[in-house]
């Protein structure tokens, strides 16, 4: 028999409404409890049942009955269930000039699979995902399936890709289309889910998103890429010590934010073409970030500008970093990994990247390699 477990004070909640309305027994949690004490007992369960005004009459009887149901036949007891039907499903191509407008930029990852087909000389992926937006106006579609077919061949000369949408506003729908997908893909000859070891050049944006933060968050970082963070944080830390007129754990978030606020005013400056205040704007920004004579530039420059935000940015990740290790050179390794927000990762010697790459070295270096 199921139970739903509840505390002693039932309230009106969705759990309660659907198990009243599925005919199952509420329980009370401390039966649980009861149980734990006396674990050489059989605890009674009936004893902890809760019964309330509407459902006493149910209970009372020992029996269950669903509210609404009322004493069938056993022909017509049973009901068909309702198969999927994907013909029904209108499918867009990715490149319809037709195609419905959805937020992907705010959407998010609600549900994702990669599956990959191994031929003779050739990889297949099979990408599903379920899109959901939190807030969409009366016009937009608020989940969106997305399905991609991409194969990649050894000889790498195009690749041919298929990527589809299904929009809906259901919940069901959307579930029931990604079952029907999975299923089919799933049990197709030499397809295997993928787990591990996941590529980055298949899905879309949101999906590549999700893969790259689970990279960083999961990655076992070995020696090299240890040396290579080690390097690039001690020449940040020394390039700000060189730019700054004050020490850079001087510099709290407090001033950071009002520092991105100004560079932020002085943006909108920009793009309405106004200079009034612009100097002002400056003279506040040098006063929160102090700089050094020499690295002090008008802020009326896009390029200077985009230059003081991209600083700010460094400062909060530091500051993040920092504070967590008193701001020791010696931070893990691992914090300084996830602050530079990019994945690195090492090449085999025998790959085709390391061999493009030692190409295009030794294409623009005079030196013989």
């Amino acid at each position: 028999t199921d139970y739903v477990l509840v505390n002693r004070d039932v309230q009106e909640t969705y759990k309660v409404r659907r198990a009243r309305q599925l005919g199952i027994p509420l329980l009370n949690a401390e039966y649980i409890y009861e149980c734990w004490r006396h674990p050489e007992k059989t605890i009674d369960p009936n004893v902890y049942l809760v019964l309330t005004a509407q459902n006493n009459e149910n209970f009372k009887y020992g029996k269950v009955q669903i509210e609404g149901s009322t004493k069938k036949s056993p022909n017509t007891a049973s009901k068909k269930t309702r198969r999927f039907d994907i013909s029904k499903i209108k499918i867009w191509n990715h490149d319809d000039i037709s195609l419905p407008r959805f937020d992907e930029i705010n959407a998010e990852i609600a549900k994702w699979a990669i599956f990959r087909e191994m031929n003779e000389h050739s990889f297949v992926y099979f990408v599903l995902e379920i899109q959901v937006l939190s807030q969409t106006s009366e016009r937009e579609y608020r989940m969106r399936f997305y399905y991609e077919k991409q194969t990649i061949a050894e000889e790498r000369r195009g690749n041919p890709t298929i990527i589809q949408y299904m929009y809906s506003n259901d919940v069901n729908e959307q579930l029931q289309l990604f079952a029907f997908y999975y299923d089919r893909i799933a049990t197709m000859p030499r397809v295997t889910k993928m787990k591990d070891m996941l590529p980055n050049t298949i899905g879309s944006k949101l999906l590549l998103r999700v893969l790259w933060c689970h990279r960083i968050d999961t990655q076992v970082i070995d020696d090299d890429i240890c040396q290579l963070i080690e390097s690039v944080w001690l020449e940040s830390m020394g390039d700000l010590k060189q730019m700054l007129n004050v020490q850079p754990e001087t510099i709290t978030l407090k001033k950071i934010i009002e520092a991105e606020a100004v560079l932020l005013e002085q943006k909108g400056l920009l793009e309405n073409n106004a200079s009034d205040g612009s100097s002002d704007l400056t003279t506040k920004f040098y006063s929160l970030i102090p700089h050094n004579s020499n690295f002090k530039s008008d802020l009326n420059n896009r390029r200077i500008l985009r230059e003081k935000m991209d600083l700010c940015q460094m400062l909060r990740d530091m500051l993040t970093i920092n504070e967590m290790t008193d701001w020791n050179v010696k931070a893990s390794i691992e914090a300084k990994y996830r602050s530079m927000k990019c994945y690195i990762n090492t090449l085999n010697n025998a790959s085709l990247e390391f061999k493009t790459i030692c190409d295009m070295i030794c294409s623009s270096s005079t030196e013989p390699y």
